[in-house]
């Protein structure tokens, strides 16, 4: 198979699907869509190289799927439905034609996705039951491997995972917990598992007391039974990790679920408690967190919905999470005692814990990006009047008394569920962009990214939606939800009026990015949002911009477009109720040449210094940094090699002018030679700009406040620029920056930085400590919650804390590798 990248790249993989039911089913996809991974222009067909099997193996495989995956069998053993179905005598050709048959209805007829075990990746954890000793066999030759990948200095996560009798299910448990750590990228965490054999009258504890011991299990057991919740208090009190987590028996996690867990705390500051997306095991969602009414009932948020949904699918405060899958400190849960005893032997005990979290000024916080299969019912059954669940109703009652006063400030019984969702954001506010933020790839991106990021930890209820564009980034739409902001795609939403007209009414406030955006969604809020407050966030003064342009490259930009962008910018700034510049010079230039009647406020772009650690001696040659959508960028690389590097080839520096940005044209490709090389994108930057003297920002054409000029400077490189290029950001020459307007004082400039250590030194100090005071988190973020005041938004009290402020790093956006494309083809598939 061909992937083709969106910077141009490819890169082709082998697909080898080893049994007829995976054909078949890969087969069917093909056939019934056209595949979303390979793109239009990719050269390079699909493949396929078959082998046959038998007639039994084809039915074991097509029984052991529809076992496995299909909640409407009525059969746990493949081999029971295989006897069923070949009832009558039929010969195997027969047989196998009506395994088809119903195995291809199924298929038509199914709507979740089949790998449900892992939503964006085709590796499928079993879901099956293995026969105790396999299952003993496997987790044996897992459990040394589990903490292989991870560093001695990782934090400890002491997992306890409670059973009474059930063996087979607690050993498929293990088993996945163990291979996700075994197969999967190397983990954050080392981690400790817990298991505690609660007096199963079936001989289980003797069994798993094998397993005891080896790399990271310990094993405990009862004398007698003392039920879920002392059983969870016993093992945690011996529990030696940093963080404690607990993990029903009868689940199935998948990739990433443990790390997702632990890296909330560092991306919602103080966090007390975190849970999972728990799924069932054909795909539909069976809890998104949960809600606390005021008569203390409950409700697992989104039950039986699809878990790609938007409502579901951005991390949140909630007013707890289920005990099947959470994480928490351990000094956390020792100071509050554990579960509380009042509910032995089990329900409620989870949701008693979070409102003690809560109470304690903590944050209860759910991830979807953790998803974990919880097997419903099979630990404690379903039956309300038998069993542990007898219990509910009555622990409920004392829940109740408990918490009376703190559950006042809480809803009736499913009065505004969209409110209650998420608990304690101060008001909603939506964000239109034309597409959603790529922060790894251009400038506008990061910037946008990181004002999502602050009105976030300012307390927003925070959706977002890319004009442009609503399909699914698994990317970049991910690292948004990771950090609590839903984004609405489609299928689920159509389009902005669409959305407005259903929800307009609940924002308390829009905010708009370009133009082109403000010029489609106007109407539809006039008509649907009419008391949103309108913040209009400008990128750069477009029209100027295209004026520069026609300057620089006569005839490149018409009149008429200039005139009509120019009208667009007046009309918007006319009519919201406050524009964000990206500095002073910015809102100048608008005032002076639009005169707004809104209020103009400077919300300078957030960046976060990290230099690198070589010297001067340690790096040479030059960088010029910026995504080639934009126009600008292409024009300055071109006129740079044409027009500066020859006068630095001819001055003997060897100097080489290294090129980094996404989609470069095929023009800037063909600069590519001995001294001018052409990076494309990278994932990473600092590895290059680590090694780099210094930066250029010979832009002829512009607007606005430079990404590229603050990238360079926030990694300790000192810039040559034109003033252009350091417009708005209040550079000094000679002091931040090396000015030049033509090739040859940029050349000039070059050399001159090039080889003076005592100059590099003093100005790569000079921009560090600029860039920093300037435009760090902490200052945009105190600026935004002033502007949100003065347009009359809710707002933070004064003197409350918000943490760190926290802006983009680049693990937050997670490279999808081939598995997990093809894992994200079926479920797009399929959904």
């Amino acid at each position: 198979m061909q992937f083709r990248w969106g910077d141009g790249q490819s890169q082709a993989h082998r697909l080898n699907v080893c049994d007829v039911v995976a054909t078949e089913r890969f087969l069917w996809w093909s056939e019934k869509r056209p595949s979303s991974i390979v793109a239009a222009e990719a050269a390079q067909p699909m493949v396929f190289s078959l082998r046959e099997v038998s007639a039994r193996t084809a039915r074991l495989s097509m029984a052991r799927q529809l076992c496995a995956d299909d909640p409407l069998t009525l059969f746990d053993d493949p081999l029971q439905l295989q006897e069923q179905l070949d009832q009558g005598g039929l010969d195997p050709e027969q047989s196998l034609e009506r395994f088809w048959l119903r195995y291809r209805r199924w298929l038509e007829e199914r709507r979740r996705p089949l790998f449900a075990a892992c939503l964006t990746s085709s590796r499928h954890y079993s879901q099956q039951l293995r026969p105790d000793q396999d299952g003993l066999a496997t987790v044996r030759w897992l459990a040394p491997l589990a903490n292989r990948s991870a560093p001695a200095a990782a934090p400890l996560v002491s997992l306890v995972i409670p059973c009474f009798g059930q063996l087979p299910v607690t050993l498929r448990c293990l088993e996945s917990v163990l291979a996700e750590r075994t197969y999967q990228r190397p983990s954050r965490c080392r981690l400790e598992l817990l298991v505690i054999d609660d007096a199963s009258p079936d001989g289980s504890g003797a069994t798993l007391a094998q397993l005891d011991g080896l790399g990271p299990i310990r094993v405990l057991r009862n004398d007698e039974n003392l039920g879920f919740l002392r059983s969870c208090n016993r093992c945690a009190a011996l529990a030696e990790g940093d963080y404690i987590g607990f993990l029903n028996n009868d689940t199935v996690v998948t990739q990433g679920w443990l790390e997702e867990l632990l890296n909330s705390f560092s991306l919602f500051p103080g966090t007390g408690l975190v849970g999972s997306m728990l799924l069932y095991p054909d795909g539909r969602l069976q809890e998104a967190g949960g809600i606390l009414w005021r008569d203390a009932s409950a409700w697992n948020y989104g039950r039986g919905e699809l878990p790609q949904s938007p409502e579901v699918s951005f991390a949140r405060d909630v007013d707890y999470v289920s005990g099947a899958a959470i994480l928490l400190p351990n000094p956390l849960f020792r100071e509050l005692g554990g579960f509380d005893n009042r509910y032995a032997p089990a329900y409620y005990e989870d949701t008693d814990l979070a409102l003690q979290v809560r109470q304690k000024g903590l944050r209860v916080i759910y991830q979807p990006a953790s998803k974990v299969i919880h097997f419903e019912g099979v630990s404690s059954g379903r039956d309300e009047e038998a069993g542990a669940k007898r219990h509910q109703e009555r622990n409920r009652q004392l829940f109740r008394r408990k918490w009376l006063e703190a559950l006042k400030g809480h809803a009736e019984n499913g009065h505004q569920p969209l409110i209650e969702r998420n608990r304690g954001r101060i008001g909603r506010l939506l964000v239109l962009e034309m597409t959603t933020p790529t922060p790894d790839q251009d400038a506008g991106s990061l910037f946008m990214f990181n004002i999502l990021l602050a009105l976030v930890q300012l307390g927003y209820d925070v959706s977002f939606m890319a004009v442009d564009n609503l399909n699914y980034m698994p990317e970049y739409s991910g690292a948004l939800e990771r950090q609590g902001i839903r984004v609405l795609v489609r299928p689920h939403v159509g389009s902005v009026a669409e959305h407005l007209e259903a929800e307009g009414d609940h924002y308390e406030g829009i905010l708009l990015a370009r133009p082109q955006v403000a010029e489609r969604c106007l109407e539809p809020i006039k008509r649907h949002a009419p008391h949103a407050r309108l913040l209009y966030y400008t990128h750069d003064l477009h029209h100027l911009r295209m004026e520069r342009q026609e300057q620089t490259s006569p005839g490149s930009v018409a009149a008429e477009a200039i005139a009509a962008m120019r009208e667009l910018e007046k009309e918007i700034v006319d009519v919201v109720d406050g524009v964000l510049y990206l500095s002073e010079t910015e809102q100048g230039e608008a005032e002076q040449r639009l005169a707004p009647r809104s209020r103009g406020y400077v919300l300078p772009p957030v960046v976060e210094a990290q230099p690198g650690p070589k010297g001067f001696q340690d790096r040479s040659g030059v960088v010029f940094i910026g995504g080639f959508g934009h126009p600008p960028n292409r024009d300055a690389v071109l006129w740079f090699v044409a027009e500066v590097m020859p006068r630095l080839r001819a001055a003997g520096d060897g100097i080489v002018f290294h090129v980094v940005g996404a989609n470069p044209p095929e023009e800037v490709q063909a600069l590519a030679c001995a001294d001018v090389e052409i990076h494309g994108y990278l994932a990473e930057l600092e590895p290059l700009l680590g090694d780099r003297r210094l930066a250029v920002a010979p832009l002829r054409y512009g607007a606005g406040v430079k990404g590229k000029m603050l990238t360079a400077m926030t990694a300790g490189l000192p810039m040559v620029a034109t003033a252009l290029a350091a417009e708005g950001l209040q550079l000094r020459h000679g002091v931040t920056v090396l000015r030049g307007d033509d090739a040859e004082s940029l050349a000039a400039g070059v050399l001159e930085l090039h080889r003076c250590q005592p100059l590099w030194q003093e100005m790569r100090a000079a921009a560090l400590e600029h860039a920093q005071r300037g435009w760090g988190g902490e200052s945009c973020r105190a600026r935004l919650r002033a502007i949100c005041a003065e347009v009359g938004l809710p707002v933070p009290a004064d003197g409350q804390t918000l943490g760190p402020a926290l802006t983009y790093r680049p693990e937050l956006v997670r490279r999808l590798g081939p598995e997990e494309l093809i894992g994200l083809q079926n479920l797009l598939q399929r959904s």
